[in-house]
């Protein structure tokens, strides 16, 4: 598995350090995650300094990739991968005739590959970093699905005036749920329930 690489800068001021830093790497924001900590220093005479630790957003994809390919093989499935590098996240799709246990059962698997993948980055370089794992595009259908039969029970709630108790969802999926129908007139949304049996509620509302 490819390393993964960090590096690491102080100073007394955190936006000197991080400019500093990213001259050093010849690289803007756009191109890499960073955290900044707070340390005081020692001796009579008490100061802040900070840490910044940065690490390059492709050489994050490069370990993904690594990391990925690994356990793939070890499953016994071959996997070609598409990455989207955005500002708050990195998106990989899984693209494979197996995609079935790559997702497993409603998104299990692959949920618990990515906690994986996340904690394995921040173990390695102390950077939280927000990778978001698809297969054959598996999440965007989900959503689309999701927020078709939530605009599907809107309407019905808005001419019936009764409110519908949708399925369990997970917060990802209520969240979906929620954005959708927000500007939605005539209809209200809430979540009920203790985790994992958390579910959306469409209630209706006077205009």
């Amino acid at each position: 598995m490819q390393k993964l690489k960090s590096h690491k800068f102080e100073g007394k001021n955190s936006e000197d350090v991080l400019n500093k830093a990213l001259a050093e790497l010849n690289a803007s924001t756009n191109e890499v995650y960073y955290n900044v900590t707070e340390e005081q220093s020692g001796g009579l005479f008490k100061s802040k300094k900070y840490a910044v630790t940065i690490v390059l957003k492709e050489d994050i994809v490069e370990y993904v990739k690594s990391y990925l390919k690994e356990v793939t093989e070890l499953m016994g499935i071959n996997v070609e991968f598409e990455t989207q590098k955005r500002e708050n996240y990195i998106k990989v799709n899984m693209v494979s005739d197996n995609s079935a246990i790559l997702i497993g059962k409603n998104g299990r698997t692959m949920r618990s590959l990515q906690d994986l993948l996340r904690q394995s980055i921040q173990s390695k370089v102390g950077v939280r970093v927000n990778v978001i794992l698809d297969s054959n595009d598996y999440k965007e259908k989900q959503q689309r699905n999701i927020e078709r039969l939530a605009v599907k029970l809107a309407k019905d709630v808005v001419k019936t005036k009764i409110e519908v108790k949708m399925d369990k969802m997970n917060s990802y999926e209520r969240r979906l749920v929620h954005n959708r129908l927000s500007n939605f007139k005539g209809v209200t949304t809430i979540s009920e329930g203790e985790e994992p049996e958390r579910y959306v509620i469409i209630k209706p509302v006077e205009e």
